[in-house]
């Protein structure tokens, strides 16, 4: 018998030998009993399935990848089974609310993936990973064709120019600074009004490197 098998095996040995006291007991009724098989299949049945949304590439592997994304938010996108993060940046967290002098409060986490939804605009775009990882997702910089047919847009620095991120020095060695200060001249996104960084909301003031 394999390892694999062996694992698999033991939890359903454990089941087993639980539900067999309770029976005895007296202490669980069948509708209940159904209840906690159910729900135990499921979780075993998830262990044989790969993790949705987590690199199946190799720690290093920079070759390009290409498709269309599933945004997950202002900074994260799925491109098939691959979860990647956009390098060098960081993006307003999902649940996060800022305040300005036109709208007062206002989602700009959601408004975060909005922008970048937007800026995609259903198009295939293009990943190069820069071969490193973070919490199991792909670190890379994409972009996508310019609508007018000419060349392309790398959202890593339009998601900075839109307001709704920033740029993070520890890893893009300060390439989205010139994005950042247009952004905040301009008064765009976030920088509308008042608002945290989103490393600052995480409770990880340095995350970016930043004063």
């Amino acid at each position: 018998m394999s390892r694999r098998q062996k694992r698999g095996a033991t939890p359903w040995i454990v089941l087993i030998a639980a539900v067999a006291g309770l029976l005895g007991s007296g202490q669980i009724t069948e509708a209940k009993l159904e209840r906690v098989l159910r729900a135990v299949w499921g979780v075993l049945g998830q262990e044989e399935q790969p993790q949705r949304g987590t690199s199946r590439r190799p720690r290093g592997d920079t070759e390009p990848l290409s498709g269309l994304a599933r945004i997950i938010d202002g900074d994260t996108l799925d491109l098939g089974p691959t979860r990647i993060r956009l390098r060098g940046i960081d993006a307003l967290e999902s649940d996060q609310r800022c305040t300005s002098r036109s709208q007062g409060g206002f989602d700009c986490g959601k408004q975060a993936r909005d922008a970048l939804v937007a800026l995609i605009g259903g198009a295939d775009i293009t990943c190069v990973p820069d071969g490193s990882e973070t919490y199991g997702r792909i670190v890379a910089t994409c972009s996508v064709p310019r609508r007018s047919g000419s060349g392309t847009v790398e959202l890593n620095a339009a998601m900075v120019r839109t307001g709704f991120a920033f740029d993070c020095p520890r890893f893009s060695k300060g390439a989205y600074a010139d994005e950042e200060k247009a952004a905040k001249a301009a008064q765009s996104g976030a920088w509308s009004g008042r608002f945290e960084y989103p490393w600052e909301f995480r409770g990880r003031d340095n995350a970016c490197g930043r004063d």
